[in-house]
């Protein structure tokens, strides 16, 4: 177990019903139930379910190794879906080139597992297409897309019109990454950790969902380890911090 507020027998149970739901889309899908102006939905709520798994199956203790197949279908199904889905708009008329917290924290946990993973570029660059696609500048995607892919061009600016939660949720850790000095980097980070990630997440749909008896899958700033391992930094100070997952700063495939 790697989870601190659920036990296996949780976890296992959770995974069976949401798995039982991915199945009951696919059957949707494939009986051609859907009316075609709702597939993009449905796919959407399948990727989803299948992140949901993902990270429950990481909370419950299982094998890192067996987390990549699900970050490949959630990223398919993304790509596939996905279509401008999350972005913003102002007074009901204008698209804003943003996302909102939970699309944000999605497409977030996406790049930062990938990179963690070390998925292939191929597979990765699906993502990468979508946020190019709906036209999102924004400096924590960048930073760990350029990791992994090398020859990504810096942006200049983001694309954000006025600012939402989001952005100010990763306030500190977007401070971290552009530090050259490792040690208030690190510092940045242990407070971000330890204290901004969970409570600037009180907007999202997954915050206390621990209290409840289904629906919490994990508490995990994927984003933190991500950034951890891009720069090296020494996490001694925050390695035993509930919302870190550590062990994927130092898995190797």
């Amino acid at each position: 177990m790697r989870d601190r507020y659920k036990d296996e027998q949780y976890f296992s149970r959770w995974i069976s019903n949401i798995e039982n739901g991915i199945l009951g889309f696919k059957k949707s899908l494939s009986s051609g139930e859907v009316h075609l102006e709702r597939i993009n939905f449905v796919k959407r709520g399948m990727a989803n379910f299948i992140t949901n798994v993902m990270i429950s199956k990481y909370s419950r203790g299982d094998s890192i190794f067996e987390l990549k197949p699900y970050l490949f279908d959630a990223i398919q199904l993304t790509f596939e879906s996905w279509d401008g889905f999350g972005l913003l708009y102002h007074k009901g008329q204008i698209k804003l080139n943003q996302y909102g917290l939970s699309y944000y924290d999605s497409m977030l946990w996406m790049l930062s597992l990938g990179y963690l993973l070390d998925i292939e570029d191929l597979e990765f660059s699906k993502l990468v297409a979508v946020i190019d696609r709906d036209q999102v500048k924004d400096h924590l995607f960048e930073y760990i897309i350029r990791a992994k892919l090398n020859d990504r061009q810096p942006i200049k600016e983001e694309s954000y019109e006025m600012y939402y939660f989001a952005p100010k949720a990763s306030e500190l850790l977007r401070t971290a990454i552009i530090q050259n000095n490792k040690t208030e980097a690190e510092k940045l980070v242990a407070k971000f950790v330890r204290k901004d990630w969970y409570n600037k997440h009180k907007s999202a749909g997954w915050y206390n969902s621990h209290l409840s008896n289904g629906g919490y899958f994990g508490y995990w700033s994927f984003e933190t380890a991500a950034v951890v391992k891009i720069m090296a930094l020494d996490d001694s100070s925050f390695i035993d911090c509930r919302y870190y997952p550590k062990d994927l700063v130092t898995f190797s495939s």
